[in-house]
């Protein structure tokens, strides 16, 4: 299945304002975008993928909407995935910032 476009859209105008490089690729149906070569947030269908620290992902896991992201039937315990219904303007920016801010404390990759 086609990732959702009009999404992407929305994430590279929050992207764009940061100043930071932050590439794009297909990947798994989708498209991931990397901060310094890690991947730090993705699309998959019509749903917002992030990674983030062990503490936050537990928090954030109280909030409707919010699951581990499961691929290959695989739950992956620093990435979760965010229904589109609950991806608003606001809750958009403050997860990508989230993933954002996690991923520039790991070391970057070759």
């Amino acid at each position: 299945m086609a990732y959702d476009t009009t999404l992407e859209e929305r994430i590279d105008e929050v992207v764009g304002s940061w100043g930071l490089d932050v590439p794009k690729r297909k990947m798994f149906g989708g498209l991931g975008y990397f901060i310094n070569r890690n991947m730090a947030f993705g699309i998959k269908t019509d749903e917002l993928i992030v990674k983030a620290a062990e503490l936050t992902v537990e928090k954030l896991l109280q909030e409707p909407g919010l699951d581990y992201f499961t691929y290959g039937g695989k739950s992956m315990k620093s990435w979760l995935q965010a229904e589109a219904d609950v991806l608003d303007e606001d809750n958009l920016k403050r997860l990508l910032e989230i993933s954002r801010d996690y991923t520039l404390t790991l070391p970057p990759k070759p």
